[in-house]
């Protein structure tokens, strides 16, 4: 995160916090980011959009799985011209990713019972 970012954000945290209550910038800046901005689109993200999300994080992972969710964002806002909170992106981008998963999580051949075979898929 730039610092210069951060200043208004260090400022709203020292003047809410309180004995009573501690805000930390961080927390401000997070919230800020993924609910309350102006720009951030709250309507239901589309099939179009999620099949971008998906075709656009593999070739962009960095080492270590690293994804640069503000480049997704700038990319959604420039193709779809909707300002997603990375929050979001992430949400389904990784909800994906562990239903993929579940899916191709192997099943031990001593579970006969298909209620069984389910439970252990899930959890």
């Amino acid at each position: 995160m730039n610092p210069n970012e951060t200043i208004p954000f260090v400022r709203l945290s020292k003047l809410l916090s309180n004995e009573q209550v501690t805000l930390k910038a961080k927390q401000i800046a997070h919230h800020w980011r993924n609910n309350l901005d102006p720009r951030l689109c709250k309507e239901p993200i589309s099939d179009e959009e999620k099949t971008y999300i998906y075709s656009w994080v593999i070739p962009h992972q960095k080492a270590c799985s690293i994804i640069q969710w503000n480049e997704l964002q700038n990319e959604i806002v420039t193709r779809f011209g909707k300002f997603r909170s990375r929050n979001d992106l992430k949400n389904i981008w990784y909800s994906r990713k562990r239903r993929l998963d579940r899916y191709n999580t192997k099943v031990p051949d001593n579970i006969e019972n298909p209620k069984a075979k389910i439970s252990y898929i899930l959890n």
